[in-house]
């Protein structure tokens, strides 16, 4: 399946209110959800990166197709920064979908999360699952995977790291891939804003 223009519209409110969510907190910390390092240097922040960024890969191909890039810029949190890892995928077909969530949901729990499934209606029903549940833990981090017959969207949110938000944004670290727009009629060549 390919992820269209309708599927792009429909899915980005979702999209910016799961990163504009900040004071949502479900207590705790996520066991073994990201690396939490114990260093002030940008290094840590990069490790952190990078996992979340390994992670929404394997979660990505799970489901077959073309996806786009669309992480943000280092932000400030706590003392330290994070990143949101935004990834537009395509559309999944109702029938396979328990199938599609299933193996992302396996994937999750070998990473020792828990994640919860749910319907979500609109104009464009579909399916969530999400870890934790609602929320997100109090170092910041949460991972969420929302997917309609339109279009699928990714987040994962690392944990607040202790990092230099300018340097990090100075090297455009949380830039590295290219954004390549999916096989949509009529699109041009500019990647979507985060």
């Amino acid at each position: 399946m390919r992820l269209t223009r309708a599927g792009v519209v429909a899915l980005m409110p979702a999209v910016l209110l799961c990163t504009m969510v900040a004071g949502c907190t479900n207590g705790g910390s996520p066991p073994e959800a990201l690396p939490s390092p114990s260093s002030t240097d940008s290094a840590a922040a990069k490790r952190v990166w990078g996992e979340a960024n390994t992670r929404a890969e394997a979660t990505q191909a799970i489901i077959a197709g073309k996806w786009l890039s669309s992480d943000t810029a280092a932000r400030a949190c706590g003392g330290g920064v994070q990143w949101v890892v935004n990834r537009l995928g395509p559309g999944t077909d109702p029938g396979q979908r328990d199938a599609l969530l299933g193996d992302i949901e396996a994937y999750w729990r070998s990473l020792g999360w828990k994640p919860t499934r749910s319907d979500f209606p609109g104009d464009a029903p579909g399916q969530q699952t999400r870890y934790p549940a609602g929320g997100l833990f109090k170092d910041g981090f949460f991972a969420e995977f929302r997917t309609t017959k339109y279009g699928s969207t990714l987040q994962i949110q690392t944990p607040c790291t202790p990092g230099d938000v300018d340097q990090l944004n100075r090297e455009k670290y949380g830039e590295r891939h290219t954004n390549t727009p999916p096989d949509i009629p009529g699109a041009s060549s500019t990647p979507l804003a985060p």
